[in-house]
């Protein structure tokens, strides 16, 4: 039996604990002096939160060592992924994706690189589950009536997503291929405006990551149906899981992962692994992840081109069963 991406990545946490801890044999010293991570969205988002935090301890890793965050917005990720892939190969040019990488080839024209191509998995940086949340709009129950209400009213009931082939377009396309239903998507430039019509009572809901909507459902703003990760959240301990509230077998999780472009040396490549693993096992920046409502996932770069892989299946899959296109 085929294990599901998403799970893969809560086994592989256990069975990576001890390589984490282990001796790292790179050294982080064959690396450039001068590093930048590109993030191809906008400053505040969670991409952006987690490359300043691994920028902050790439720079504490070595005396003298500079590292910059450069938000290059537009497109749907797709400038800022450009000018990695054509930019220096040495290691000193990094890029954070998310799902939409394992999505935009599949939904958007041709693009200006070759995605599986033209980049190199350097590691993982986190998972982050989402939430499924209601406002006022939706006066059902649970996840269960949600549900029947998208089966009994076909290609009527909206969701609100944060753009066109986003985390919350898929997750909830996810949804909707597997509980074989037809929602109306109704796409915003951003997860803010999505959320606020969500809370106003103009779309009845969206599945957006914790770390942006778990302050909204504290303060009753938004109520959460369901987690869509493997188990329930810390942080909201009280809601269930996809699975629990009435969705077997559906799982979905935020990836954070760095590339490089795809010319890097091997040993370069291993080395900047290295410093990935090395800044997952500190305790402080663990719980910098858990305060979001993240988990750090400690993959070597073999693991993360293997899961990356199974990602562009995945979603290959799921747009064209969705005939999701980009606008």
């Amino acid at each position: 039996m085929t294990t599901h991406p998403s799970r893969r990545i809560l086994m592989v946490l256990a069975a990576c604990a001890s390589l984490a801890a282990a001796p790292l044999s790179a050294s982080a010293q064959a690396l450039p002096s001068n590093l930048r991570i590109v993030v191809p969205f906008s400053a505040g988002g969670a991409a952006d939160t987690y490359a300043r935090l691994i920028a902050q301890k790439l720079q504490e890793g070595a005396a003298g060592r500079q590292v910059i965050v450069d938000n290059k917005v537009g497109g749907g990720g797709v400038i800022g992924s450009d000018a990695v892939a054509k930019g220096p190969a040495d290691g000193s040019t990094l890029l954070i994706v998310t799902v939409g990488h394992a999505v935009n080839p599949f939904i958007m024209g041709k693009l200006p690189y070759d995605t599986r191509k033209d980049f190199v998995p350097v590691g993982m940086v986190a998972a982050v589950p989402s939430l499924i949340v209601t406002g006022p709009l939706f006066t059902g129950k649970n996840l269960a009536d949600l549900l029947s209400q998208a089966k009994a009213q076909p290609g009527k009931l909206e969701y609100a997503s944060s753009g066109t082939g986003s985390t919350s377009h898929v997750s909830a396309a996810l949804i909707e291929s597997l509980a074989g239903v037809d929602m109306l998507h109704v796409p915003y430039k951003g997860a803010a405006p999505a959320l606020q019509d969500v809370m106003g009572g103009r779309i009845a809901f969206t599945v957006d990551i914790i770390t942006s909507s778990v302050q909204f459902v504290k303060s009753n703003k938004l109520r959460a149906l369901a987690i869509t990760g493997a188990r329930r959240s810390p942080l909201l301990p009280d809601v269930p899981t996809a699975a629990e509230a009435g969705l077997p077998g559906y799982e979905f999780t935020a990836w954070y992962m760095l590339l490089a472009p795809a010319r890097t040396p091997a040993a370069t490549v291993e080395a900047l692994n290295a410093e990935l693993r090395r800044i997952e096992a500190l305790p402080d920046f663990a719980a910098r992840l858990r305060e979001s409502g993240a988990e750090t996932v400690v993959f070597d770069s073999r693991q993360s081109a293997a899961f990356l892989d199974a990602e562009f299946d995945k979603w290959s899959r799921v747009v064209k069963q969705r005939n999701i296109k980009a606008e």
